[in-house]
């Protein structure tokens, strides 16, 4: 992954954490597999890091972490489609920034570790007039969002950008076509980022009472291709 990439994977990251501690139902967040130019980046840019609160980090894999029933790798190549999140499982958000020459990669690898995988039911709800490949944090965002609401297409569009002409499905977009990769380019978060912090779906009270296995969101580099993010009743990038 290029260094510039990996910068921005560090402030999706940053933002996945910031929603998570104003969320209204904030979940249990796992940063996995971090290492490498990722932790380089952070260590020299954000001091701060590693004072940050509700938050695990792991230098080891989400599947070393997590048994693997209860890991789901969100991937838009799946064939599987959410309908709602299990606060039983934790979902893993895949951690590439540059999709265009890791096509598919997100999906192989839940293939190659035998771990479940899915899609948010995005093609249910909207209609895009870019493609429809989303940052990290905006994944992230997503599914807090209908943590606290239930309701799919409230969580879409009360997150995706506009420049991406989000439209409810069965409208017309007003927005103009984006260029594949323009989004990412200028956004923070705009496409998958190593696999680096989890979100947890349960609400504190739970987490105390459980201490389960929470999500991870795994940050690693791209020739290691475990690039992604976590999400299961808590979420994880990894």
């Amino acid at each position: 992954m290029m260094f510039k990439d990996v910068r921005k994977l560090h402030k999706q990251i940053q933002r996945c954490y910031a929603v998570n501690r104003r969320a209204v139902h904030p979940v249990q967040f796992y940063l996995t597999s971090l290492g490498g130019q990722l932790k380089q980046n952070m260590d020299k840019t954000d001091e701060g890091w590693v004072n940050w609160k509700e938050i695990t980090v792991k230098t080891e894999a989400y599947h070393e972490v997590m048994p693997k029933e209860e890991l789901v790798y969100l991937t838009s190549d799946s064939p599987n489609v959410l309908t709602e999140l299990d606060e039983s499982k934790a979902y893993v958000i895949g951690g590439l920034v540059d999709h265009n020459h890791h096509k598919g990669i997100t999906f192989e690898r839940a293939k190659e570790f035998g771990i479940n995988h899915a899609q948010l039911p995005l093609n249910s709800f909207v209609k895009m007039n870019s493609r429809k490949v989303l940052a990290v944090n905006h994944v992230f965002e997503i599914m807090l969002k209908y943590l606290e609401k239930k309701d799919w297409q409230e969580a879409f569009f009360s997150v995706l950008p506009l420049r991406k002409g989000a439209t409810p499905l069965g409208q017309e977009g007003t927005a103009s076509d984006d260029k594949d990769g323009e989004d990412e380019e200028n956004s923070d978060g705009d496409s998958e980022v190593p696999e680096t912090a989890a979100q947890n779906t349960k609400t504190h009270e739970q987490q105390e009472k459980e201490r389960g296995e929470p999500d991870a969101l795994q940050s690693e580099e791209a020739h290691r291709v475990q690039t992604g993010a976590q999400m299961k009743p808590y979420s994880a990038l990894s």
